[in-house]
């Protein structure tokens, strides 16, 4: 097979074409290639002359970057960056980005969703006037949200929008962030970690994955909680410690939970304990979605693809130190 100049492989993107945006790439040379790869394989498979591979679902690590020589920028579509192994990267001197703008809007309206509808009780009502009952007592204990604690694990852009989009309910807001030096950035108050499980009764969870964070909610730091309150995580699957979380749902320590992630090798289904549990509210990892975001997510990605291929500073680069 011929080798592509200046390919550009889009491993796993789920958007089939770039529409206008193809023109832009095709004008600073770059020839576009939708790989449908499902595996590490598959993208060296489809990759080793690319220039720039664009992942949303397959990690890119050392065996990668060293089957694709020519490869000299690797693009997450996502927020989070852990699918990429940035240190081994930089050794190859292969520049990280990631696409942190497109979809936080979108992740703090479904932040907002699921805690109201865990609040409200809302799917277990809609469930059960479907299948004929329209007794409001079947959904007691009910919770007024207003005077609550909300308590946000991790405060960057995503949880920064979800403070502000709460300003209108009447709730305290904490959050934890071991980055963030300010002690109050509008209504939301920094506390420390332990703190902020032991007051929040609704903890959102918003921090990124790393080794660090890896199981930070884990079956000691579930004992912290109040007593009945709830966790929201529409972050990373892996910040969760899944059996952990199903140990304090069912021994009542905690009073619900709403996942729009699990971790990554959970296979959900009608038998697995969370589909079983009334008080657990799951959606398919789609609180980044809406038409909305696509088009952002595909200018985005664009842009800085072009800015690579015209040797211009790329705005989200993960290894600076490249530069040096």
């Amino acid at each position: 097979m011929p080798l592509i100049q200046n390919k550009v492989l889009y491993a796993d993107c789920s958007f089939e074409n770039l529409g206008d945006f193809d023109n832009a790439l095709a004008a600073v040379g770059a020839t576009v290639v939708f790989g449908g790869c499902e595996t590490q394989e598959d993208v060296i498979a489809s990759g080793s002359d690319a220039v720039c591979i664009v992942t949303e679902l397959i990690p890119l690590d050392e065996r990668v970057f060293q089957a694709c020589p020519a490869l000299k920028l690797v693009f997450t579509n996502n927020v989070g960056t852990d699918l990429i192994d940035i240190p081994a990267a930089t050794r190859h001197g292969i520049s990280v980005c990631n696409n942190p703008d497109y979809n936080f809007r979108e992740v703090a309206e479904h932040t907002l969703a699921l805690l109201l509808s865990l609040i409200r009780k809302i799917p277990v009502a809609d469930a059960y006037v479907r299948s004929g009952g329209y007794d409001y007592n079947h959904l007691a204990p009910l919770r007024l949200f207003e005077g609550s604690t909300v308590g946000l694990l991790g405060f960057g852009r995503i949880a920064r929008s979800v403070a502000k989009k709460l300003t209108g309910f009447d709730v305290r807001v904490l959050f934890y962030d071991p980055y963030v030096k300010q002690t109050r950035i509008g209504q939301a108050e920094k506390t420390s970690f332990k703190t902020l499980l032991q007051t929040s009764d609704y903890l959102c969870v918003h921090a990124p994955l790393t080794e660090q964070t890896h199981h930070v909610l884990n079956a000691e730091t579930l004992s912290w909680m109040k007593p009945g309150a709830a966790v929201v995580n529409a972050a990373r699957g892996e910040l969760v410690d899944t059996p952990a979380l199903i140990d304090a749902l069912k021994a009542g320590r905690l009073n619900g939970a709403a996942l729009d992630v699990v971790e990554r090798y959970t296979s959900l289904g009608p038998d697995h304990e969370l589909c079983r549990m009334e008080n657990v509210i799951l959606t398919p990892h789609s609180a980044w979605l809406s038409e909305d975001a696509f088009e952002r997510c595909k200018n985005d990605l664009t842009n800085e693809i072009v800015r690579f291929f015209k040797n211009q500073p790329l705005k989200a680069l993960l290894n600076p130190e490249l530069l040096d």
